[in-house]
């Protein structure tokens, strides 16, 4: 059943992205417009991965990506104008899924033998690559308002406005960060292991195909390289054996 309204209402949100872009194209607005569109393509990943993986990620994984684009993309349309907390819902959230993202990430590489990490050291490198989406989203609103003259640091005409935007947006981000990095952490460390194996299943899966192709390719590269000495070998012997 959540599988189902996941589907209904991930997609209904995807359309009205896509309603967005060509809203944006036909204002003219080519700031908004490729946000828009580069969202949009964010929110498909999880679509294209279970399509040419042949997996099922975690719906929640496609729910709250698709949904927090759409937020954003809605925010620029006037949503927060109208909502003050529009901006800090967002930050808040948006680390969150990110720090889950990278949460289950980290713990399938552990999971499958590429990485050794304790728990604790999952969730905090968790922590620091949330923070460090965040920090890099920043940069990109300075340099869209540098450019092209967007007010993505809601400056309103004072810079002093844009530097307080920016360290609240940095503070919402690290909390939003630092909240889901406790909870996965705990969430773990409970009696509900074997569901969240469930979940990271379909990333074993794909990066566990990889590592075997990429050990396969190692392999077979050492054999060629072990034939290439042995016949170097061999023509050092005859050349030996016709000079005794």
């Amino acid at each position: 059943m959540k599988n189902i309204l996941n589907f209904y209402v991930s997609w209904t949100l995807k359309l009205l992205m896509f309603g967005a872009v060509i809203y944006f194209f036909a204002k003219g607005n080519f700031v908004l417009a490729p946000f828009a569109l580069v969202s949009l393509g964010i929110s498909l990943i999880p679509a294209v991965v279970n399509h040419s993986y042949k997996v099922n990620l975690p719906w929640q994984l496609d729910f709250w990506l698709t949904l927090w684009m759409a937020l954003q993309i809605f925010g620029e349309v006037g949503l927060y104008d109208y909502f003050p907390w529009w901006d800090i819902m967002l930050h808040f959230g948006g680390s969150a899924i990110l720090a889950y993202l990278a949460f289950v990430l980290i713990y399938a590489f552990n999971f499958i033998g590429k990485l050794r990490l304790s728990i604790p050291f999952i969730g905090f490198f968790t922590f620091l690559i949330a923070v460090a989406f965040g920090a890099i989203w920043e940069i990109l609103e300075f340099w869209v308002w540098r450019l092209t003259g967007q007010d993505t640091l809601q400056l309103n005409g004072d810079p002093m406005n844009g530097l307080l935007d920016t360290f609240a947006d940095l503070q919402l981000d690290t909390l939003g960060a630092a909240f889901f990095s406790v909870f996965a952490m705990k969430y773990v460390a409970r009696k509900r292991r074997i569901t969240f194996h469930e979940w990271i299943k379909p990333f074993v899966k794909i990066f566990g195909k990889k590592i075997n192709k990429a050990k396969k390719i190692v392999r077979v590269e050492k054999k060629k390289v072990k034939a290439k000495i042995q016949k170097r070998k061999n023509i050092i012997k005859k050349k030996l054996k016709t000079k005794k």
